[in-house]
């Protein structure tokens, strides 16, 4: 059911890969600017997370924040093939591109962290002989070197390289997961 849902929510410039769009929720954050604090969360300099205390936006409001933002655009997408979602107030092709990139952010370290050093963007660093903020060399400045240096500058090539470590991978931590389950279980 899921699969389906991706596939007539996605509009046809995707061409049925969700992957293709992932990016769309940076892209319009410039235009919708009510979105740009759903892309993170801060807390105070303490390593705990509560969702009451740290998923608000500058002005306090509640569950402005990515796991407030995941809460509710997933909500919007269990209304998908319903009596209601024929009459939704939701778009739901957006709540689908915002949960798939916002899946992404908050497994960023600085998507989630310290309200102090805003994301790692108040960190100044040195990348080679080039001076940006820490944010932006975690989001760009890393792959873009690694896909220079060590793909020549070829990203397919490199795209194809995380593919065959991430099935590799996975296949090992599949087999481990599995046996891990039956060891539960049975």
């Amino acid at each position: 059911i899921a699969a389906k849902a991706v596939k007539e929510l996605l509009p046809e410039s995707a061409e049925g890969d969700l992957s293709s769009l992932c990016l769309w929720a940076d892209r319009v954050k410039f235009r919708y600017h009510w979105s740009s604090p759903l892309h993170y969360i801060n807390t105070p300099d303490v390593c705990s997370y509560q969702y009451n205390r740290d998923c608000k936006d500058e002005d306090g409001e509640k569950g402005r924040c990515v796991a407030g933002a995941i809460y509710n655009y997933t909500t919007q997408l269990l209304s998908y093939n319903t009596a209601a979602s024929s009459k939704s107030q939701y778009n739901l092709t957006e709540a689908l591109l915002f949960v798939s990139h916002f899946m992404g952010d908050i497994h960023q370290p600085l998507h989630v962290g310290y309200a102090s050093d805003k994301g790692g963007n108040t960190i100044e660093v040195h990348w080679y002989r080039r001076k940006a903020n820490l944010h932006h060399i975690w989001d760009s400045s890393i792959i873009e070197t690694a896909e220079a240096d060590l793909y020549n500058s070829e990203l397919e090539g490199m795209v194809d390289a995380i593919k065959k470590k991430i099935s590799r991978y996975f296949g090992l931590f599949s087999t481990c997961l599995l046996q891990g389950v039956s060891d539960i279980f049975y």
